[in-house]
């Protein structure tokens, strides 16, 4: 009911995953309505910019939001572990072009955030209230958002690969079963696309420590999956924090079928320019919605 922030400042630091850089990110509390902010800390007299869906200037392995005149990138695992904890305000100081990776999950933003504490703020949140359906497709993806009282994704995953074929999850959204079900799953990749990756001088700071490596019909990792759906939850933590660039909490049922950062970007933007598909309330208000048609808002670009 309530916006919420962490009760003091964090530190993350470790391995860049494309630049193979050693970056750093200190995290910390913010007053309501802030939101989460960002900056290149690295570099003097750097803005301070407000994330939104419209700072995202690549979703290419990963999204990368601009800062001003400079870029961070894999920024949505720490949005994830926010939003996902019902964390709504924060200031991230990075140092360097992209936040560390850790293990490739968002487990360990979870751990420290719940361990410094979240502080209730004095000022209610503000939801987006949605009456309507709201679809967008390209080629064989697409994803949707049907109107409900409670924040539920549905993800499904198709690949020509036997270790992962076809996976689908439910989950009703809620702090507690986004530290549980999601919060620990891994990026993944495939061996032969890493290998290219890394020829291509991309991807420098990828290991076996911080993704899932699959080689043809067996996976790399020693210590194997921490969930036999592991790719799929990962697909839905991607989601949520590429989602929570709308800056507003909500609920509805999120639907996706093969979506990725890109898709996920376009939707995003498409919730918010859909302005007579919903309104904004508080927490308390009125939340019964009438009956919704379909509106398919095609994404823009390529």
């Amino acid at each position: 009911m309530f916006q919420t922030t962490i009760k003091d400042k964090l530190i993350f630091s470790g391995k860049g995953l494309h630049s193979g850089k050693f970056v750093k990110a200190v995290v910390y509390p913010a007053l309501p309505d802030n939101g989460i902010t960002i900056k290149r800390a690295d570099i003097p007299g750097s803005e301070i910019v407000k994330l939104s869906p419209y700072n995202v200037t690549s979703t290419v392995l990963a999204t990368t939001v601009n800062c001003g005149s400079y870029k961070i990138s894999t920024v949505e695992h720490i949005l994830s572990a926010a939003y996902g904890l019902g964390i709504d305000n924060l200031h991230i100081d990075v140092f360097g072009e992209e936040l560390p990776i850790l293990d490739g999950s968002a487990s360990a933003y979870v751990e420290q955030f719940l361990k410094v504490g979240i502080k209730q703020l004095k000022k209610k949140r503000k939801y987006l209230k949605f009456t309507k359906r709201i679809r967008i497709e390209k080629g064989d993806k697409w994803i949707e958002l049907i109107p409900s009282r409670f924040f539920k994704v549905t993800f499904n995953i198709q690949f020509d690969n036997k270790i992962i074929n076809e996976q689908k999850k439910f989950i009703n959204l809620t702090p507690e079963s986004y530290a549980k079900e999601i919060a620990k799953a891994r990026t993944f990749g495939f061996r032969d696309e890493v290998e290219m990756l890394w020829k291509m001088g991309l991807a420098r700071g990828g290991s076996l420590e911080n993704a899932i490596v699959i080689d043809k019909d067996k996976i790399l990792n020693e210590d194997g999956l921490r969930y036999d759906d592991e790719f799929v939850r990962h697909k839905i933590l991607d989601l949520i924090g590429d989602i929570s660039l709308l800056g507003y909490r909500f609920y509805g049922h999120i639907r996706a079928y093969k979506s990725g950062h890109e898709l996920n970007n376009q939707f995003a933007k498409a919730l918010l320019e859909a302005k007579n598909c919903y309104k904004i309330v508080e927490l308390g208000e009125d939340y019964n919605y009438t009956p919704y048609k379909t509106l398919v808002l095609e994404p823009q670009g390529t």
